[in-house]
């Protein structure tokens, strides 16, 4: 699971993993963008992530990790599987540059002060991380790739 800040990078870590290495990606804010009025963005995020493990055995998602639900959320998919918490960080105004000036395509719309406010939230927390990756650079693609193989 790759845990950052908006515009830290973990999409282009997950495109970039699932294109060199044999571990699938998951765009989850792609699930956040198509839930219809009342629906449980956690549930339909777990249900995918376990219709993906039918195809596969390795899988990477993204998300800021912050938040009462996201903690339930990640309790429940321990119950099923063993989950790495992968750490990537920037600069926050490195962040918030990158998301001001990234397609909102595959991304959440979120206004800069939002994006700053969520920004600081997912800086400070904190998992027993099975690898941190420093995305000021950026890092490296090579960098990057070995240091997912050692995991």
């Amino acid at each position: 699971m790759l845990i950052g800040p908006k515009g830290s990078g973990k999409t282009y870590i997950g495109k970039l993993i699932e294109k060199q290495m044999d571990i699938s990606f998951l765009r989850v804010e792609s699930i956040w963008l198509s839930l219809k009025p009342n629906e449980n963005g956690w549930n339909k995020v777990e249900q995918a992530i376990d219709r993906e493990f039918e195809n596969c055995d390795k899988l990477i998602i993204e998300n800021l990790g912050a938040g009462r639900a996201f903690h339930h959320f990640l309790n429940s998919l321990k119950t099923k599987y063993d989950i790495k918490m992968i750490r990537v960080y920037t600069d926050l105004s490195k962040c918030l540059d990158r998301v001001k000036n990234r397609s909102n395509k595959d991304h959440i719309p979120v206004s800069d002060s939002n994006v700053e406010k969520y920004n600081k939230i997912a800086s400070c927390v904190t998992f027993d991380w099975s690898l941190e990756i420093d995305n000021n650079g950026p890092a490296a693609d090579v960098e990057i790739l070995a240091s997912f193989k050692k995991l």
